[in-house]
């Protein structure tokens, strides 16, 4: 198994962001689309296995369509939803009814826009799926989410029944969630073609069930942690004696607070208790990637040969997007370049690929067989639709 590399640098791509920023500033954002694309052939450039390196082919020009069609359509949205409310909800629904035609071309011109080793990517994955998994199973999972509970428990049938009902639909959520992860997953990854080469992802509704209930325990850890810090944190600040005398009342320790310390003081604490809940949210996110991640690579060959192994580590994801979150803030967005940066290196050091079955050959194979694919791409949507990992 070889991993792959990220040969950048943040001080290399700092200043092609900087460039992009001021650009897309001063042209009043019609640079966005050339900024995307060299933004994406600079990551891709520098991401290589052995010496091969991905590139991204897409011009400014061709995004440019897309990126304005969006503008207008925002635009009359605007002006629809000012005019008549009942205008700008039509439109808002057919938004929703093209969004997943939206994603479809998106993949399948992203996917053409990329090759690796001179070999180029494809997407052959049908509409009627893109349907399925980004309108019809995101409707079922929010409407037993949130209307199964409201519907059970102001249905007259009594509380025990209701609230047992309503326990009923937020399991039912949970599984209809992990089982819409999996068909994402799946349609994306058995979607991608490398060549004439074929993606094959077997992965079970039943991994993804326990590893988001595993999630979720966990952020309940999380929450009860943050509690007791800040807990703690209001005890020493108030004081023993105004602490028991307030009866552990958090309304009553509030106004307390208020009228005894000063304003700074006040957002000193409530910008705390938002940085630990971002920082719990973190930790939790990158359980569940660096562990989803490791079961689909493990469970994803090309063309049943050629095999996918994922190393990275809860710890080391949830330490770099922590760093990168704080060095963000403190240097008032500057440091994002850097952390892009460290995250890719982070994140292609940790994908390894089995290179000695063959490898070579199949790329040699393969560059010969695409070449007469000759696919047309119709529309240039740009939307970015990805797996999390």
């Amino acid at each position: 198994m070889k991993a792959l590399s990220f040969e950048g640098s943040g001080m290399e791509y700092f200043k092609i962001w900087i460039v992009n920023i001021l650009l897309t500033i001063v042209t009043l954002g019609l640079y966005y689309p050339w900024a995307k694309v060299r933004n994406n052939r600079y990551f891709y450039a520098n991401s290589t296995l052995e010496g091969r390196n991905f590139e991204y082919h897409a011009t400014g020009k061709q995004l440019f369509i897309g990126y304005l069609i969006a503008m207008v359509l925002f635009i009359a949205y605007s002006v629809i939803q000012e005019v008549s409310p009942k205008g700008g909800l039509i439109v808002a629904l057919i938004f929703l009814l093209a969004l997943p035609w939206i994603i479809w071309r998106s993949m399948k011109f992203n996917m053409r826009m990329t090759s690796f080793s001179n070999v180029r990517f494809g997407f052959v994955g049908e509409l009627a799926g893109s349907y399925v998994n980004f309108l019809v199973l995101p409707i079922i999972f929010f409407v037993t989410l949130y209307g199964g509970p409201f519907i059970a428990i102001y249905a007259s049938l009594g509380w025990v029944i209701g609230i047992i009902l309503a326990l009923a639909f937020l399991a039912l959520a949970f599984f209809i969630y992990a089982y819409m992860r999996k068909r994402n997953v799946s349609y994306m990854i058995n979607g991608t073609r490398y060549g004439q080469g074929e993606f094959l992802a077997k992965i079970k509704m039943e991994k993804f069930a326990i590893i988001i209930l595993k999630a979720f325990g966990l952020g309940i850890l999380v929450l009860i942690a943050i509690s007791v810090l800040i807990s703690a944190v209001l005890f020493l600040i108030i004081g023993t004696e105004a602490f028991m005398a307030l009866e552990g009342d958090f309304n009553k320790i509030v106004d307390f607070m208020a009228e005894t310390l000063s304003p700074w003081v006040m957002y000193a604490l409530g910008g705390l208790t938002y940085l630990l809940f971002i920082i719990g949210l973190m930790l939790v996110l990158a359980y569940t990637i660096t562990r989803q991640r490791t079961y689909v690579y493990e469970n994803t060959t090309l063309d049943e040969k050629i095999t996918f192994k994922s190393t990275l580590k809860a710890k080391s994801l949830a330490f770099i997007m922590i760093t990168n979150l704080l060095a963000i803030i403190f240097s008032f967005g500057l440091a994002l370049p850097w952390a892009k940066v460290r995250l890719a290196r982070l994140m292609l050091e940790n994908t390894q690929i089995n290179t000695d079955e063959g490898f070579d050959s199949y790329i040699t194979q393969k560059e010969k067989e695409s070449s007469a694919l000759g696919e047309q791409i119709g529309d240039a949507f740009d939307v970015d639709v990805g797996l999390g990992f």
